[in-house]
């Protein structure tokens, strides 16, 4: 019964498909509540932005009133005032409509009812401080620069998740590469040792070879066990990331696979023009720039045209009051300013200075993008050389050994030295595979750097 289940396993790993780098990284993102939660928190910044809109609406109020006077006379007076005003933010200018209904009357028998109606627009227009609105638009032009900054934000987030889980899946691809190096080597000290055994039942060889070619047997078991529950371990970890069938978690990925950096391409520039740490210095500039405008127009003096309609009438009756009334009209201008103005000019250095900070961070940030990104250019450039070492050294370790079993089968040599031959050629392989690991790795974070990684 326990070898059909191993075998039932066997066959669901075999015809389980394998994933690409770009499957993993769909799936990762279309399960994983990280990229979840940051497009949630996108959606509170866009809520944020919307507010910011809230002095374009309309604000109406009305204010009902019953006066009594005197005790005599028993004056009564009813007013009802009706008020909407609304700010049109691209001017900065604001208007008011009024509408206002008095009726006085007296509890005697001569008196006569009044009412009053008087109905007035508004207009004030601002022509030196908040000219064209700026200060009234400012709260929503900085968010929406805010929300471009947070896009940038999440999807650098992105990429940095992204990138240690891209390590898991490249450390994948290793350990199944080094199962199958382990596995060789497995097979090859089972053979050896079942042929040692042999020869030493014809007393061709000592026991001592026996037991030289069995530790080694032990030893290639031992390595192979580890590496499989490694792999096991690492499969179970992504398969509750990625929530898949443990055994859909197998790695279609060409660790041999060389990039190709672009010489022609001056990565100064390249950085300048698609970096997304740049980018957003640059809309941290613009900020400043809009608050230093904004800043400008605060220090200048308060200077507003106010335009007015009046439409106002009285009469014994309401409906002749609405009916019959006389029109004016009035304009004017209102001037004011703080002498000295030290809180306007204060704020505007200091804009300044923010901006000018802002502008050294960008530099250093250039800077230190660029370092990053020239040293991980030059260690991809070294971990190439160092794979043609490695070839090199596979290739010498396996003519050593071959030349080991010709001369341990001629009797000039001992089998400790195939078997150190052996477990040899086994390290070379391993070492070439983990060189090629650090190099696969190093291009992620070559890429990470400049923001290829991944399509976000």
């Amino acid at each position: 019964m326990k070898k059909h289940f191993i075998l039932i396993i066997v066959i669901i790993c075999f015809n389980s498909k394998a994933m690409t780098q770009n499957k993993f990284i769909e799936r990762l993102e279309d399960v994983h509540p990280f990229f979840t939660k940051l497009d949630l928190s996108l959606q509170i910044k866009k809520i944020d932005q919307q507010e910011t809109t809230s002095n374009q609406d309309w604000l109406v109020g009305i204010k009902t009133n019953f006066n009594n006077v005197g005790i005599d006379n028993n004056l009564n007076t009813i007013s009802v005032d009706f008020l909407a005003t609304k700010k049109i933010v691209s001017s900065g200018a604001n208007i008011i409509f009024k509408h206002s209904w008095r009726q006085q009357n007296k509890n005697i028998s001569t008196s006569v009812d009044t009412n009053n109606s008087k109905f007035s627009i508004d207009y004030i227009h601002p022509l030196l401080k908040n000219a064209n609105g700026i200060n009234d638009q400012l709260n929503t032009d900085l968010s929406n620069i805010n929300i471009q900054i947070s896009k940038l934000n999440i999807a650098e987030q992105k990429e940095a998740f992204i990138l240690i889980q891209l390590k898991k899946f490249i450390d994948l691809a290793y350990i199944q590469e080094r199962l199958i190096i382990d596995n060789q080597r497995l097979d090859l000290a089972t053979q050896e040792l079942t042929l040692v055994k042999q020869k030493f039942k014809m007393a061709v060889i000592d026991k001592v070879d026996v037991l030289l070619q069995e530790d080694a047997y032990h030893s290639a078991k031992q390595r192979q066990l580890q590496t499989q529950q490694y792999l096991n371990i690492l499969r179970y970890e992504l398969s509750i990331i990625l929530d898949i069938n443990l055994y859909s978690v197998k790695a279609e990925f060409d660790l041999y696979k060389p990039y190709i950096i672009n010489k022609e391409d001056d990565l100064k520039q390249y950085l300048l023009a698609n970096s997304r740490i740049l980018k957003i210095a640059d809309l941290n500039q613009d900020l400043l720039e809009l608050q230093l405008k904004s800043d400008k127009s605060n220090s200048k003096a308060q200077f507003d045209l106010k335009l007015g309609i009046i439409n106002e009438s009285k009469n014994s009756y309401y409906t002749n009051s609405i009916s019959n009334p006389s029109l004016s009209w009035n304009i004017g201008l209102d001037f004011s300013y703080p002498i000295g103005n030290i809180q306007a000019h204060s704020n505007i250095t200091k804009t300044q200075i923010m901006l000018a900070k802002a502008k050294e961070k960008k530099q250093e940030q250039l800077l230190n993008i660029y370092a990053k990104a020239n040293v991980l250019k030059q260690k991809i450039k070294y971990l190439v050389e160092i794979l043609e070492l490695s070839k090199a050294q596979i290739k010498t370790a396996t003519a050593r050994t071959v030349e080991e079993r010709r001369r341990y089968n001629n009797a000039n040599s001992q089998v400790s030295f195939v078997i150190a031959a052996q477990n040899n050629e086994q390290s070379a392989n391993l070492n070439y595979i983990q060189v090629f690991k650090n190099y696969q790795e190093s291009v992620l974070n070559f890429k990470e750097i400049i923001d290829q990684l991944s399509p976000l």
